[in-house]
């Protein structure tokens, strides 16, 4: 095991218990899809994680969510429920704001109709799996093939698992009982103490070693009554190379599919628009240094031509634009070189600028911020008038 915490810190969440009931603010859900994506943006393997794979997506709610994370390419959503992939398969599509405000790089979405026990084609090179109350709602048959798709087959860097932790289940019942099968849900196969849990997750890092996990969750008990732990348990596990740590034995470069396996069956798939800039690396620089040479005449006139109301020239010294331009990788031989090709004054270590006869509006020296920010202020609009379409359903399972 190894101690993990959020990285936006613990939750900021209310659990109040009343005469009639219990009630969670935020909704347990929302702390569960929260969670999951804070692990996911981690910055320890954020930037490695291309692929994710969420296993029993069912309305794919967390989808919209996950959606928001750039560095993501690929999406994955699985689930062994085919009609009802096929009635939220339209969710996944781009909005209206998406054709506006495009991702800074791809992303492609595929529902699938399978099984979290089958290895399928479409399951290799997965950066991380997300499988959220899942466990609990499969045969033991299934639940035994688990740990070889995702850990022996998939091999993913990160791998989030919670289940229900059945511990908490004395609270519910002091205001309702459970249901005739003995659990929270009417599909529940099963739910774990917390022993139980991480007996589970001992038993996948014994026989893969590769791994390290730790235990956390969502949903707080009510004041004084702590003893029981949270409402739903969470299991975070992490690829040792990605704790700075020694593979225990080398990763399958080509895995083998089980022969027994069912093929995944494709119901939808989609590509999301994003900004595509085919500028050459010149190009990119070029378009900064006219961005920041604008700005300093700009700044030059609101404070020297107070003093001298005749100033027509401006000189911005090379070390100064080069400070500026360090997030574009500029360097001084490239940037010197931009200027001589512009036709752009040099003298003394500084760049000259004259003063023209037409305005800032005329000017080839132009300010794209004033644009970009529109453009963000109507996407922030077309995003709230979509808000409807992407509220969550306020009642899935807790």
């Amino acid at each position: 095991m190894f101690s993990y915490k959020f990285p936006c810190g613990d939750f900021q969440t209310l659990t109040t218990m009343t005469e009639t009931g219990i009630t969670f603010d935020p909704p347990v859900y929302e702390q569960r899809y929260c969670a999951a994506i804070q692990i996911l943006e981690d910055s320890r393997w954020k930037d490695h994680i291309k692929k994710v794979v969420e296993f029993g997506c069912a309305e794919m709610r967390f989808f919209q969510l996950m959606r928001r994370i750039e560095t993501i390419e690929n999406i994955l959503l699985v689930d062994i429920d085919e009609p009802l992939l096929r009635k939220n398969s339209t969710s996944v599509n781009p909005l209206v704001s998406d054709y506006i405000r495009h991702r800074l790089g791809p992303l492609n979405v595929r529902i699938l109709q399978g099984s979290v026990a089958d290895s399928s084609e479409e399951l290799r090179d997965t950066d991380a799996v997300v499988a959220l109350e899942l466990i609990e709602h499969v045969y033991d048959d299934v639940l035994s093939k688990i740990p070889s798709n995702v850990f022996g087959f998939m091999q993913p860097k990160l791998v989030v698992f919670s289940t229900p932790n059945s511990d908490y289940n004395v609270i519910f019942t002091r205001f309702n009982p459970l249901l005739p099968n003995g659990f929270r849900h009417d599909d529940h196969k099963f739910e774990w103490t917390r022993e139980e849990f991480k007996t589970w997750c001992l038993s996948i890092v014994e026989k893969y070693p590769n791994y390290m996990f730790s235990l956390l969750g969502v949903g707080n008990p009510p004041k004084d009554i702590e003893s029981v732990g949270h409402v739903s348990q969470l299991a975070v596990f992490v690829r040792k190379d990605f704790l700075e740590m020694q593979l225990e034995s080398s990763l399958v470069t080509t895995p083998k599919l089980d022969e027994e396996s069912t093929p995944y069956k494709l119901i939808h798939s989609v590509d999301y628009p994003f900004h595509k800039d085919t500028r050459t690396e010149k190009e990119k620089i070029w378009t900064e240094v006219q961005i920041e040479l604008q700005r300093f005449k700009r700044m030059a006139n609101f404070s020297e031509n107070e003093q001298d109301p005749f100033q027509d020239t401006y000189k911005m010294s090379i070390e100064d634009l080069l400070e500026r331009l360090h997030y574009v990788g500029a360097t001084k031989d490239v940037l010197v070189e931009l200027l001589q090709e512009n036709n752009i004054k040099v003298e003394d270590e500084h760049v000259v600028m004259e003063d023209s006869d037409y305005s800032d509006e005329e000017s080839q020296w132009f300010d794209p911020c004033d644009l970009s920010e529109r453009l963000s202020q109507e996407a922030v609009l077309i995003d709230q008038d979509q808000e409807e379409e992407e509220c969550w359903d306020l009642s899935p399972e807790t």
